[in-house]
């Protein structure tokens, strides 16, 4: 199988460039939006590999060069919106500011959580590893929990509603959301 096409690295490469550009080089914020748009362009060299495969049916190819014609145009758009974010302080720039900070927060949030960890030293059998009983300030405080995971999700995807109904009216793409390596669905 041969490499992906010049104008595709061409495309990322000024990518890199404009989305480092358009938060004013800070690393974290450069290393958050790439982070943000690293699998639309996994997914789009996927689908130029399978294209550049002898095995898909003529409708394959067909579907698959429709979907690479309008991510192109998707990627234009994208571009267009760092680029006008890297010249100016306007809109645009708060918009990817708060992305690069979205997904700071969700990273922060996911690795910062407390799960239970294994102690090698104490017995299988040990205190630390028994189910307490059930009392009713920790049934409270598992109620809450539950609450504020479900407060969580309810708004990230009224968060991830938004931005579909943005991509989808403004014909660019906002990345995609991938913490601890699974893609985020909209429900």
């Amino acid at each position: 199988m041969s490499s992906l096409p010049p104008s595709f690295t061409s495309l990322y490469r000024l990518f890199l460039r404009t989305s480092s550009a358009s938060v004013l080089h800070q690393r974290l914020a450069t290393r958050n939006l790439r982070h943000l748009w690293r699998p639309v362009f996994a997914d789009a060299a996927h689908a130029m590999k399978r294209l550049q495969s002898s095995q898909i049916t003529p409708s394959e190819r067909e579907d698959l060069g429709n979907w690479l014609r309008n991510w192109e145009k998707r990627m234009d758009h994208t571009l267009s919106l760092l680029y006008v974010s890297a010249t100016s302080r306007g809109l645009p720039h708060q918009l990817t500011r708060n992305l690069s900070q979205l997904i700071h927060a969700e990273r922060e949030r996911l690795t910062f959580r407390q799960y239970p960890v294994w102690n090698a030293r104490l017995a299988p059998n040990a205190r630390e590893y028994q189910i307490p009983e059930s009392s009713l300030k920790a049934l409270n405080k598992d109620e809450k929990a539950r609450q504020a995971r479900h407060l969580e999700e309810r708004a990230m995807d009224a968060l991830a509603f938004a931005i579909d109904m943005a991509e989808g009216r403004d014909k660019l793409c906002l990345g995609r959301v991938v913490v601890k390596g699974k893609p985020r669905q909209n429900n």
